[in-house]
C-alpha cells in the first residue's frame, strides 16, 4: 500500500487531454513558472490575448505607428500636391507676360552684370495717345557677376538723346512710345553703354492693382504731397494703397513736397523700389503670392518668369550694409529751344556704368544734385506775365513794374482762364528765378513747379499769371 501510494504522488498530475497538469505550491513558484502563450483556446479555438513570456503580462496590439505613419504619408502627399498645384498656376500665367521677339534684343550675361530694365509706362492717362505709350519710369537694376554686388541707375525721363531711326534729338521716354519695349531698350543701350539682359514694363493701372495686391506698401514719408496732376500722399510712417503709391513715383509738380520736381521724383522712386520689395520679399501666403501673380501676369510685359522675379527682389533685399548702390544718371536740366530737358553729362556717365559692371562695391555718389538756377539776375531769365484778372492792361503794368527792377526778356498776354490768386510758374531747375519773379510782383503770389504751362506753352523760364487779388 505504501509503495502504491508513494507512485501515485510521484506521478504529474494529467487533464483530460492527457497533458501535465503543473501544481503551484507558492508564490514563488507562480513568479517563475510561465503562463500559456498559445494564442487559440484549446476548447473553444477562440483567440487569445498574448501574453509576455518574461513579466506574464497581456500584450495588446500597437497599432498608433500605423495611424502614425499613415497621416505623414497623408499629409506629405498633400504638401507634394499642393507644391505641384502652386507651380502649375504660376507657370500657366506666364504666357500672357510675354513679348514676340524680344530675345533678338535682350543680350546674353555672359559673365558680366545681370541688368534688369523696369519700364512704368504711361498709357492711356493722354486722352487720344494710341500705341505703346511714353515710358514714364526707367531704372536699371544691376547685379554683380558674383551676386554680391548691385544698384539701381534712375533714368530721367526727359533725358535729350538721339533715337535710332528718328532724326534730331528727343527725350528718352519717347523711344517706347515709337516702338515698345525693343526701342526702349536699344536706346538705353545706346546712352549707357550697359547690355539689357531682362525687362519689365508695367502700365499704372497695373502698378495700382500690384500694390494693392501686396497689402499696401509700408513707408516713411517726410512731407505730405499734393499734386495736382499726380494725387495726395500723407506725411509719416504710412502704408501706400495703389492709389497713393502711384501719386508717390509720378509727383513733380509740388514745389513743397518735390521741389526740384523730376530729381525729386527720381528719388521717391527708388525708396518706393526698396519698400516694395521688401514687402514682395516677407511673403510667405502661397494663395497671397498667386494673386500677385495673376494681377502682375495682367498687367506687366517681362522676358521673367515668376520665380526669377522673386529670386531677383530676394537678392536686392538681401544686399544691405553698402552691397547696393543707388544712382541717378548724372547731368542737369536745361531749357533749349523752348524745351526742357535733362543734359547727360557722358564723361560722368562713363564712369558710374564702370563702377556698376566691376565685381566689387560700387563706390558711387547715391544721388545726383540739380543744377542750380542758371542765375537769379533778372536780366538772364525769360518771363511770361498774363492777365488773368477782369483789370485790362494790368499785365502791362506789371511788366514795366518788373522792367524796372532789372527784368529784360519780358512778354506779355491774357490768362485763357480767370485767376483769383496771383500765381508764379518756374520751369524744372528755375526755382531761384520763380522766388526772385515772386517776391519782386509781391502780394505774396502762390509759387509752383510747372513745366508744361512755362515751357511748352509760353517757352519762357518762369510765367507770372495776374489774379484779380493783385493790388
Amino acid at each position: 500500500m505504501d509503495d502504491f501510494d508513494d507512485n501515485i504522488f510521484r506521478q504529474k498530475p494529467r487533464d483530460d487531454a492527457g497533458e501535465p497538469v503543473t501544481i503551484y505550491k507558492s508564490r514563488r513558484h507562480v513568479r517563475r513558472t510561465p503562463k500559456r502563450t498559445t494564442d487559440r483556446d484549446p476548447k473553444r479555438g477562440s483567440k487569445l490575448k498574448r501574453v509576455d513570456p518574461k513579466t506574464g503580462r497581456t500584450k495588446g496590439r500597437r497599432r498608433w505607428p500605423w495611424i502614425v505613419g499613415a497621416c505623414v504619408l497623408v499629409l506629405l502627399l498633400l504638401v507634394i500636391g499642393l507644391g505641384l498645384w502652386f507651380y502649375i498656376s504660376l507657370k500657366a500665367k506666364e504666357p500672357r507676360m510675354k513679348v514676340a521677339g524680344m530675345d533678338t534684343v535682350l543680350k546674353p550675361v555672359n559673365g558680366g552684370p545681370d541688368t534688369t530694365l523696369i519700364m512704368g509706362v504711361d498709357r492711356g492717362s493722354v486722352p487720344g495717345e494710341e500705341g505703346p505709350g511714353r515710358s514714364d519710369v526707367m531704372m536699371l537694376v544691376t547685379v554683380a557677376p558674383d551676386g554680391n554686388y548691385g544698384g539701381i541707375i534712375s533714368i530721367p525721363r526727359d533725358s535729350r538723346v538721339k533715337i535710332a531711326g528718328y532724326k534730331g534729338y528727343n527725350k528718352i521716354n519717347a523711344a517706347h512710345a515709337f516702338g515698345g519695349p525693343k526701342l526702349a531698350i536699344q536706346t538705353v543701350e545706346d546712352v549707357t553703354g550697359l547690355n539689357v539682359n531682362h525687362f519689365v514694363e508695367l502700365d499704372f493701372n497695373g502698378f495700382k492693382d500690384i500694390v494693392n495686391a501686396v497689402g499696401g506698401v509700408h513707408l516713411y514719408i517726410p512731407h505730405a504731397i499734393h499734386d495736382k496732376y499726380a494725387g495726395d500722399v500723407p506725411a509719416g510712417d504710412v502704408v501706400l494703397n495703389g492709389d497713393q503709391a502711384l501719386a508717390l513715383v509720378r509727383a513733380r509738380y509740388d514745389v513743397k513736397a518735390v521741389p526740384n520736381g523730376d530729381l525729386d521724383r527720381e528719388k521717391n522712386q527708388r525708396a518706393f523700389i526698396d519698400a516694395f520689395l521688401s514687402s514682395v520679399a516677407h511673403q510667405r501666403n502661397p494663395f497671397t503670392i498667386l494673386k500677385i501673380a495673376d494681377v502682375v501676369s495682367k498687367n506687366a510685359k517681362t522676358d521673367l518668369s515668376f520665380y526669377k522675379m522673386f529670386t531677383l527682389g530676394s537678392k536686392l533685399q538681401s544686399l544691405k550694409n553698402g552691397r547696393l548702390a543707388r544712382a541717378q544718371v548724372p547731368g542737369a536740366p536745361k531749357t533749349m529751344g523752348g524745351v526742357w530737358y535733362f543734359i547727360i553729362n557722358y564723361p560722368q556717365l562713363e564712369k558710374l556704368v564702370a563702377q556698376f559692371t566691376a565685381n566689387a562695391p560700387h563706390p558711387v555718389t547715391t544721388e545726383t544734385s540739380p543744377e542750380p538756377s542758371a542765375t537769379a539776375d533778372p536780366s538772364q531769365f525769360s518771363v511770361k506775365v498774363l492777365n488773368g484778372s477782369r483789370t485790362a492792361g494790368l499785365a502791362r503794368k506789371v511788366s514795366k513794374d518788373l522792367a524796372g527792377k532789372g527784368y529784360k526778356k519780358i512778354t506779355t498776354g491774357d490768362s485763357r482762364t480767370p485767376y483769383t490768386k496771383t500765381t508764379v510758374y518756374y520751369a524744372p531747375g528755375q526755382d531761384a528765378a520763380g522766388k526772385k519773379v515772386a517776391s519782386d510782383v509781391g502780394d505774396s503770389p502762390d509759387l509752383k513747379l510747372s513745366e508744361d504751362i512755362t515751357t511748352t506753352l509760353y517757352e519762357a523760364d518762369v510765367v507770372v499769371v495776374i489774379g484779380s487779388d493783385h493790388s
